[in-house]
């Protein structure tokens, strides 16, 4: 257990406490950049704030293919420290959770090993995120790679069941395996594997409830509302901070049981600004940009993006090939801003109508 200072007030967070709040939107942090290609760290931290100061229950980093692919291990590091930082000195109630994520077993302990030193020399109470090794194709693999976490971690770990097309999907026996054997560790699942299949898997795994603690929808939220109230999934991974407001008025009224009947229209409203098809950015990040840009917490929309098109199997990368990338930006008509700013004006109307 370790003290952490909240104002004047001294609280202790145990283990216990800490997984018990690993549910609800856990929101993936967009990698910022300066004008030359470089990681702005002050920007990744400012949208850390602000995913906090909405009250998102968790933020996630490094965990999207950009900043696990293309970033170099010293700046996954750096950007690791600068939030282990900023929680220290500013504890939030949001879990910070790092991504510690390889291509093979032997680069995720590094990112692992890492991770807890930084816990543990800050004393901040952080939570791991990892997916499959990216050169894992077999079930074999995936379970050496998830016990050997399992041999360094000191705290809860949420698995990310997809990693690319051409490895397979962890199985639902090891997922509740690794967590009835590894209980301290184990147990949380961002599932997202093939689409509908996702739901069959979901259904399998909560069922499973002496080992799963949390199962997260994933895929954006498009299935998210389905997922809740069908199958009963206790919240979402995706890279949206910049629609914390609505994930956050989204998750409050599921949690309040929707009383007023106002959890299809919030998540309407979440829809329509993750689904603007009328833009030729249609990613993770794409146009999402426009709207942390607008929202002061990024200074651009750059990204960096893969050099080449995928030379392995599946839609995958050869490791000579994998992280290499370029600087790309996006451009936006004046009638693309408008609409998107619309959109958001209306988001926000309905959020500080309903949640605050």
């Amino acid at each position: 257990m370790k003290k952490i200072i909240f104002g004047l007030c001294f609280l202790i967070v145990s283990p216990l406490l800490l997984a018990a709040n690993i549910e609800g939107p856990f929101l993936i942090l967009s990698t910022p950049y300066h004008a030359d290609g470089s990681v702005d760290y002050a920007n990744l931290v400012k949208e850390a704030r602000f995913a906090a100061r909405w009250n998102t229950p968790g933020v996630i980093w490094p965990q999207s293919n950009d900043a696990i692919d293309l970033l170099t291990k010293e700046e996954r590091f750096a950007g690791m420290a600068a939030l282990v930082e900023e929680w220290r000195k500013n504890p939030k109630k949001t879990v910070l959770v790092l991504g510690v994520n390889g291509d093979d077993l032997e680069e995720m302990l590094v990112f692992a090993n890492e991770a807890e030193r930084l816990a543990a020399e800050s004393g901040v109470d952080i939570v791991l995120a990892a997916r499959p090794p990216y050169y894992g194709t077999t079930e074999a693999e995936q379970l050496a790679y998830f016990e050997a976490l399992a041999g360094v971690a000191r705290r809860p770990v949420i698995i990310q069941t997809y990693v690319n097309d051409a490895c397979p999907t962890p199985s639902v026996d090891l997922l509740v395996g690794l967590a009835r054997k590894y209980p301290d560790t184990y147990g949380w699942i961002k599932e997202e594997s093939n689409k509908l299949e996702a739901n069959i898997r979901q259904q399998n795994e909560i069922e499973a409830r002496d080992a799963i603690k949390t199962v997260f929808s994933a895929w954006g939220g498009w299935q998210w509302l389905y997922q809740r109230r069908q199958i009963g999934t206790a919240g979402l991974i995706s890279e949206r901070v910049a629609y914390a407001p609505i994930t956050s008025t989204v998750w409050k009224l599921m949690e309040e049981g929707d009383k007023k009947g106002r959890l299809t229209e919030a998540y309407a409203l979440y829809r329509l600004l993750i689904d603007q098809r009328f833009l030729p950015y249609d990613s993770l990040r794409g146009y999402s940009l426009y709207y942390l840009v607008r929202l002061g917490l990024f200074d651009n929309m750059l990204s960096r993006t893969y050099a080449a098109e995928p030379d392995a199997a599946n839609g995958t990368y050869t490791r000579e090939n994998k992280s290499k990338w370029v600087l790309s930006d996006i451009k936006l008509t004046e009638r693309q801003k408008a609409e998107l700013d619309k959109c958001y004006d209306d988001m926000m109307k309905f959020v500080k109508k309903h949640y605050r």
